[in-house]
């Protein structure tokens, strides 16, 4: 609708004319041709050149992350309109469509489209009740609405009250004691949350909820003891800002829905129910009152309950947006590829850190609003170059691409590693941008430095004059989109400034970007993707020695593990030698073990542990309720741990 657009209309007005305005060609400006200086090294940006790089980064960043995008989630109207903009600024530059059309070869296009991360469409729910003879009939989206984790079908049976559904909780707590009601054959109402204070607060956690709140291990208890449905409800009186909100089938889901109907019903829907339920009349407050106290099941015979669901999973397509910059000459049909992601997490439908930020915009301004800012910086930047060349000079063609579904598994570079626009053999080298746009104390982090042959070499000049601190990693692995290139066996470089608290959190906002360290990362970006387009050797792709690939393989999803640990790393750079801890997740294993912050984890189970990469095949091959023996540095002291590690538990 056109009332929509207008918030678009004025962010697009103030790009477009930071786009056009004046971003100085000055000598300071203008990089010297490559032969003028030693090893054919582009000098860096001048502090002129840098500072107007630093408000066009901010025009797009800012522009990206703003609400009004939803965060970009793929295949949604805001992650649509992100690759609006990216494409608009993409045509004004001049740069070639990248992809031809799907329906007409012959048509050009600046976009790939792919089906991106599974969507949940309802197609049916109904929920309603028959007591003392009258029928109810609920609204969906007003009284309650079906979860994406939930089975299709319908059910009419009696309510079995079963509290909080917890199997197994703090000092023996249990929802499911030895003697009481079955479960077999009727519909569970679960509370949220877990026992609490008057106050509303958790009787197990000084810091909202602990590990045993979970979501999906109390509708799974639930449909192991036999219910055949099962309602959900935000426990009454619950001091937490999500108590008068209705979840949705997009908000929480899971991979393998239950094999039952799951419908999440408002307070006061299921007071009246339970209410009219219940021979004794008591409401759902009494009933949180009482487990809190301790666990009951407790028969609701008063009422027949009918629940329908029918939901179909659903692949809405995204696009990878892609422009050329064409070679000339003998290097015209080599490619080199600047890319960076452009989606992010929406409303958190997946990888948040915290349940309590689902629903929530995840605006991703570092996470990759940064990174996607930079890759059209550069875009200009050597548009702009290249103009000034002369027209005869051998150069590789440069193919700028936004990817899209890297935060659900880097789904778009893996598309397009197996549909590139040339074989993936003519592509020499992938130069990829994520999350640039918090530099600190700590190095910049350039990852893929083993991945050419003497390449290492080639980057230093470009490493030294960036006054940058940086942290070279010889692997071309990692969670980001160069992964689905090194897997290909194409040369590979990634820029990256390192883990904040902000991480897939709604807090990742423009406001905490650092803009200069921003303009200098992609200054140096820039000067190393104009040179490799110009250097007349190739790129010979080779693999470090503690990293191997095979022909034709691509890297996993991003690990969504079994078990919960509860830390986030402070550094991916393995300067470091070990896992430094940047964060303790509050009632984690790793909390309850006693582990701090700015540990050095250096051993896992006494394997010697370098690196996060080194960590995760041990992670990975761990169990719930393996106990693991933990070495690490504190204050340059080591220090042993037992960890016991308990199962991921999804949303609370």
């Amino acid at each position: 609708m056109q009332s929509s657009r207008v918030p678009l209309v004025l962010s697009l007005f103030f790009a477009v004319a930071a786009w056009a305005g004046d971003h100085p060609s000055t000598p300071e400006n203008t990089a010297p041709a490559a032969s003028t200086l030693p090893r054919q090294v582009t000098a860096a940006g001048s502090a002129d050149s840098l500072a107007a790089d630093q408000l066009l980064l901010r025009d797009h960043l800012t522009t990206l992350a703003n609400p009004f995008f939803e965060g970009r989630y793929p295949g949604s109207r805001g992650g649509k309109l992100a690759a609006d903009y990216i494409q608009w600024h993409f045509e004004h530059l001049g740069l070639q469509p990248a992809f031809k059309d799907a329906d007409d070869p012959t048509k050009p296009t600046f976009r790939q489209p792919f089906p991106g991360p599974s969507h949940n469409e309802i197609a049916k729910q109904g929920f309603e009740y028959t007591a003392n003879g009258k029928g109810i009939t609920l609204a969906p989206g007003k009284d309650f609405n079906v979860l994406g984790l939930s089975g299709n079908g319908t059910v009419t049976a009696p309510l079995v009250f079963v509290g909080y559904g917890i199997t197994l909780g703090e000092d023996g707590y249990s929802s499911f004691p030895d003697s009481g009601p079955s479960l077999e054959g009727k519909i569970a109402v679960i509370l949220r949350f877990e026992p609490m204070n008057e106050d509303g607060t958790s009787k197990w956690s000084k810091d909202g909820w602990s590990f045993s709140a979970g979501l999906e291990p109390k509708i799974g208890a639930a449909i192991r003891r036999g219910a055949k449905g099962v309602i959900f409800v935000n426990a009454p009186g619950a001091k937490d800002d999500r108590i008068d909100k209705l979840e949705t089938v997009n908000s929480i889901t899971s991979r393998e829905p239950y094999e039952a109907p799951v419908i999440m019903a408002t307070i006061d829907s299921v007071d009246a129910l339970v209410r009219a339920a219940d021979p004794e009349g008591r409401s759902l407050l009494d009933f949180r009152k009482l487990v809190d106290e301790k666990g009951v099941v407790v028969d609701l015979p008063d009422a027949s309950v009918t629940i329908d669901t029918e939901i179909n999973k659903v692949r809405p397509l995204t696009d990878n947006v892609g422009a050329v910059l064409p070679g000339v000459g003998a290097l015209a049909d080599r490619y080199i590829v600047v890319g960076a992601h452009y989606d992010h997490l929406g409303h958190g439908q997946v990888g948040v850190r915290f349940p309590s930020d689902r629903g929530q915009i995840h605006p991703g301004a570092d996470d990759n609003a940064s990174g996607t800012s930079g890759m059209l910086l550069i875009a200009r930047r050597i548009a702009d170059q290249v103009a000034k060349l002369p027209p005869d000079a051998p150069r590789r063609s440069i193919l700028f691409v936004g990817f899209s579904a890297e935060e659900s598994g880097l789904n778009g570079s893996r598309y397009y590693t197996q549909h590139p626009i040339v074989p993936i053999e003519n592509h020499d080298f992938m130069l990829n941008l994520d999350m640039i746009g918090r530099l600190g104390e700590k190095p910049l982090e350039a990852g893929g430095v083993g991945t050419a042959e003497g390449f290492a070499d080639w980057l230093a000049p470009y490493f030294e004059s960036s006054s940058l601190k940086i942290a070279a990693k010889q692997s071309g692995m990692g969670p980001s989109d160069h992964a689905s290139f090194y897997a290909a066996k194409v040369p590979v470089l990634f820029l990256f400034t390192g883990m904040h608290p902000q991480y897939h959190r709604p807090t990742d906002i423009a406001a905490l970007i650092n803009w200069e360290g921003a303009a200098k990362v992609a200054d140096m970006a820039y000067r190393i993707a104009l040179d490799a387009s110009l250097r007349p050797e190739p790129f010979v792709f080779t693999s470090p020695s503690n990293v191997t690939t095979t022909e034709g393989d691509q890297p996993p999803p991003p690990v969504r593990g079994r078990i919960r640990f509860g830390i986030s790393p402070g550094d991916y750079s393995g300067e470091e030698k070990g896992i430094l801890v940047g964060e303790v997740l509050p009632e984690t294993p790793a909390s309850k073990a006693g582990l701090k912050a700015n540990d050095l984890i250096i051993k896992w189970n006494d394997n010697r542990v370098a690196s996060v990469e080194e960590w995760m095949p041990y992670f990975n091959a761990a169990k719930p309720g393996d106990v693991v023996k933990v070495t690490l540095l504190r204050e340059g002291k080591e220090m042993n741990f037992d960890v016991t590690l308990e199962a991921r538990g999804g949303a609370r």
